[in-house]
């Protein structure tokens, strides 16, 4: 079995972040660092300097292709406010310079007699209240909606509203008085329930995010959870944070989740398994990396095991999906889950020598593995894989895999393939790509054999081979990518790009790095490939896909956008691919 070689090109060139540039240099009359010959003898300078040519030809030909970027609408942008004296050309300045775009134009400001209803649609044109100055004794008495007025606003509203819209004007027409926070985080929670039983499309999710009564409703609860109130109930902080994943997905205010998330990293011992579960599936559907949370669970899991035999299967499944996801540890979950599947006991502490008692205890995990539908199964023991280690040899990895392997034997009949569709049983493309992944960790870790596993049913591996071999994503290549690309013609390094090795799409293939016999495969990994909120954090697809190429035989380098984008010069971006490349194929031998 070959180890690992994943190079990231930025650990081994420290790019400069300012400093003078090629130009510069010339001004200065500073010497040139290298003086080496060029591919056919000739003097370096004359060479570089056409070599140089090329790249920005092409440089700046990758630019008008990329075309103009795309900017913010003009409504969308600040105004100045302008002294005209018009009461409605006033409102319409301070509603701009607000960012909200649902206010409605011509209103008029209301009498001293007139109570102001605080709506977005009237009064300030925000349900604002300054928490931040509130003191301790007036914070629980400035709500003014009753918990009976709510049961029946609630009730009306999931029994009338049809989509997140309707929610929320329902919401607004009851009259919304200053909700406390635990109301508030119970109101997204039900407006992102109306979308998602709408199927509400990413777009509209989009304006709904920008609402101005949705972003009170989420500042209500992030402005309880800064002051670590108690009238944001662990529910409750749960709710927000799972409607702000639902409603905003990975646009969500990175700001607004990092409040969530520090709350509720003190607050993991009070929640439900299930409110575990949501809380851990909003983070990693936000690409939010939170240390202090994940390593709660981790705890948690590890120590509480009266706590870990209330979990679902489904919740095991959405955990295990997120800690893989953001690669966060997991070493205690692995052993709660472990309990779990023992149904309380450690199966470490069971005497190998004791046929009966081992008899037992595979007996026990069996029927609890039976309780996962086959998805959650394969999701399972795929999120295991991207753990890796010592998650691969665990007892629950052992014994999802032979439950996998026991529904391949039952699904064995009920078999399809095409020329660009595979099935088998209730798994298609996506299950089966993740049952051949898991095949290929299993592989690289020595096999089956060497783990203890039983083996697949071979009709079933090789119906997942026969999947990713068929799986057609289109191309998506960046300007970074193109970039990197330019500097390899640069520095005369054969390559191709979107090529396939071993299944996966890879950015940048050099089959044979200079003077040597090693093939390289060149990931250009932009913001989408790391956590939002920590770049240092690689999302589990990319880890495992780095991690299997090596094992694959290649030579991994991983360029980061953060890093490339930092380099100005061509000098400096062949000596950063140079350095990786060097380190890469050192390592590789």
């Amino acid at each position: 079995m070959s180890a690992l070689f994943v190079v990231n090109a930025g650990a081994v060139f420290s790019p400069r972040r300012a400093g003078p540039s090629a130009d510069s240099r010339k001004t200065t009359g500073t010497p040139p660092t290298r003086s080496a010959t060029g591919p056919t003898g000739s003097d370096e300078g004359e060479w570089m300097r056409r070599a140089r040519k090329l790249a920005n030809s092409r440089a700046s030909q990758f630019r008008r292709e990329r075309g103009t970027q795309p900017v913010a609408p003009a409504n969308w942008r600040r105004k100045r406010k302008e002294k005209t004296g018009d009461d409605v050309d006033d409102a319409n300045a301070r509603g701009a310079a607000r960012g909200y775009d649902d206010l409605k134009p011509g209103r008029r400001e209301a009498s001293e007699s007139e109570e102001v209803e605080m709506t977005a649609t009237a009064g300030d044109g925000l349900w604002r209240v300054d928490m931040e100055n509130l003191s301790t004794e007036d914070w629980k008495t400035q709500w003014t909606m009753t918990n009976e007025e709510w049961n029946l606003v609630k009730k009306d509203v999931k029994a009338n509203a049809k989509g997140p819209s309707d929610a929320l004007s329902g919401f607004e027409d009851a009259g919304l008085r200053r909700v406390s926070p635990d109301i508030a985080a119970e109101m997204l929670r039900i407006v992102a329930d109306k979308a998602k039983q709408s199927k509400t499309e990413r777009e509209e999710l989009s304006g709904l995010r920008r609402d101005s009564r949705v972003a009170h409703l989420i500042g209500t609860c992030v402005a309880a959870a800064r002051r670590g109130s108690e009238s944001l109930s662990p529910k409750s902080t749960v709710s927000a944070a799972w409607a702000l994943a639902v409603i905003a997905g990975e646009r969500a205010n990175s700001a607004e989740m990092e409040v969530l998330a520090d709350r509720s990293s003190v607050l993991i011992k009070e929640m439900s398994p299930r409110q575990l579960a949501d809380l851990a599936w909003a983070l990693a559907s936000c690409r939010h990396a939170s240390h202090a949370v994940f390593r709660a669970m981790d705890v948690s899991f590890a120590t509480d095991s009266a706590k870990v035999r209330k979990f679902s299967p489904f919740d095991l499944s959405t955990l295990t999906w997120a800690f893989a996801h953001l690669g966060a540890g997991g070493v205690g979950f692995v052993h709660g889950l472990d309990v779990w599947f023992a149904n309380g006991s450690v199966p470490t502490d069971i005497d190998a020598s004791d046929e009966s008692a081992v008899e037992s205890l595979t007996a026990t995990a069996a029927t609890k593995a039976q309780t996962f539908t086959p998805h959650a199964l394969v999701a399972t023991a795929w999120g295991l894989a991207v753990l890796g280690g010592d998650a691969l040899r665990s007892f629950s990895f052992k014994t999802i895999w032979a439950e996998i392997g026991r529904k391949g034997a039952e699904f064995g009949t009920d078999q399809m393939s095409d020329e660009n569709n595979v099935k088998y049983g209730p798994w298609m493309g996506k299950h089966l790509n993740q049952i051949h992944q898991c095949v290929v960790s299993v592989d690289a870790a020595g096999g089956c054999e060497a783990l203890g596993l039983p083996a697949l049913p071979p009709s079933l591996v090789t119906a997942s081979e026969d999947a990713w071999q068929k799986q057609r994503r289109p191309p998506v290549t960046s300007w970074y990518q193109r970039d990197v690309a330019s500097i390899l013609a640069y520095m005369g390094e054969k390559h191709e790009e979107e090529a396939f090795c071993a299944g996966y799409r890879v950015d940048l293939f050099v089959p044979q790095w200079t003077g040597t016999s090693i093939p390289v495969a060149i990931e250009v990994d932009g913001p989408s490939h790391f956590a939002r909120n920590d770049q240092a954090v690689k999302l589990g697809q990319t880890r495992l896909k780095h991690r299997q190429l090596a094992n694959l035989g290649f030579a991994v380098v991983s360029v980061p956008v953060a890093d490339w984008e930092y380099l100005e010069t061509s000098e400096e971006k062949v000596e950063y691919l140079r350095c990786g490349f060097e380190a890469a194929c050192a390592a590789r031998k």
